[in-house]
């Protein structure tokens, strides 16, 4: 006879997903200028359309999921213009459309000029199921907006030296890795190891901003200011001499420091005679990265043992991850015949008294199953005290953790 059936299913983690918007068109930016005296627009998207592209990404831990770019899977994808399904706005009509295919699926590419009177807020909406669970991720976007300025006799623009949408990735940043090796004995300081690791995927970001005057590169003459961008009507200022992600504002860049971010829009504005000429919008996202984490032990338990030394192997990529407890919290787990789940201790290192496994001393009962359960460690937070005082060190250096 048939015995009764269980049905086991595999055991994924839960897919972690991150999205932003980039305005792909460099040369046809989200704010437009207009020309009165000529009726002309600076750039026509009649001619030169704006083109917005969400950005998905998408991971998780166990390294089931198959793509870290994730627009190709995206559907029941809306853009909504004010709150408002822009497909049902009959000022709209033909003056857009909406990639469906590939990796720039759900891009909105937009052909409408609008008046200096005119400001509309857009975002994306769309599905992305995850089969492996059976579970539909909601993806909604922050805002950007799209207006126009009047053109004077001397007309002003901005832009900055990155792409709109820049991403931090923790896995790939030398020099947090550096910094880490040198905190903790692996490493002596130096300038030469330091320059080394000051590349593209570093933590400190300085990004190039160009005001211009007309056709002509100013120097002075302006001011910069950076903002969050809090939602589409409102924007909060921010300096670097607060305590947040700011190292420097200067009239040549804004200088960040991404270990202090997870998903921010920021805009920055130039003021002449403390008079906004110019304004740009960028978003800064840090990416979750796909991993495996594999204890490296395999000597057996021997007689009168009394503790055990462990290691995590970590591979994120094909590659391996040099001090994953740097970017993980690898927490260590065992199990055994009596106990199960145990929890031990936490970092890439590890050694555990045999004693709080409840491993036995017959063939039925002498072993214990050794894991792991890593997560990538979230973005860095100021230090402060239950009354909300700030930890400096020494040098009124402040704290951050994670």
């Amino acid at each position: 006879m048939e015995t009764i059936r269980k049905r086991i299913r595999k055991d994924y983690a839960p897919l972690t997903v991150s999205v932003s918007l980039s305005c792909l068109t460099s040369g046809s930016p989200v704010t437009q200028v207009y020309n009165a005296a000529l009726n002309e627009y600076e750039p026509d998207r009649s001619v030169t359309p704006t083109i917005l592209q969400p950005v998905v990404t998408a991971a998780a831990s166990d390294g089931s999921w198959p793509q870290p770019y994730a627009n190709s899977l995206l559907a029941n994808m809306v853009w909504k213009v004010n709150g408002v399904d822009i497909t049902t706005i009959a000022s709209w009509a033909s003056l857009f459309s909406i990639d469906t295919v590939g990796s720039t699926r759900g891009a909105l590419t937009i052909r409408r000029n609008l008046t200096p009177a005119e400001q509309f807020s857009l975002h994306f909406e769309a599905d992305l199921v995850d089969n492996r669970l059976g579970v539909t991720h909601h993806i909604v976007t922050d805002e950007i907006v799209l207006s126009t300025v009047d053109k004077s006799l001397d007309s002003y623009g901005i832009s900055i030296g990155e792409a709109t949408a820049i991403y931090y990735n923790p896995f790939l940043d030398k020099l947090h890795l550096y910094e880490y090796k040198v905190a903790s004995g692996i490493i002596t300081a130096s300038d030469a190891g330091r320059n080394a690791a000051m590349d593209n995927n570093a933590y400190i970001r300085t990004i190039p901003v160009t005001v211009f005057k007309g056709a002509d590169i100013l120097s002075s003459g302006y001011t910069l200011k950076l903002y969050r961008v809090t939602s589409a009507s409102s924007a909060t200022e921010i300096s670097a001499s607060d305590e947040n992600e700011v190292n420097d504002i200067s009239a040549s860049g804004i200088t960040l420091d991404l270990r202090l971010v997870t998903k921010e829009n920021y805009m920055i504005k130039a003021f002449v005679n403390n008079t906004e000429v110019a304004r740009v919008q960028f978003s800064v996202a840090r990416i979750l990265q796909a991993f495996s984490c594999t204890p490296t032990n395999d000597s057996a338990i021997l007689p009168g043992q009394t503790a055990r030394y462990d290691q995590a192997m970590v591979d994120s990529e094909g590659k391996v991850v040099e001090c994953p407890e740097s970017i993980l919290s690898i927490v260590w787990y065992t199990d055994s015949a009596y106990k199960s789940h145990v929890q031990h201790n936490e970092g890439g290192h590890t050694i555990f008294q045999l004693e709080k496994t409840g491993v036995g001393d017959t063939f039925q009962d002498d072993w214990i199953d050794v894991y792991t359960e890593a997560i990538q460690k979230a973005a860095y937070a100021i230090a402060e005290d239950e009354n909300g005082n700030t930890w400096v060190d020494e040098n009124d250096n402040v704290w951050i953790f994670n």
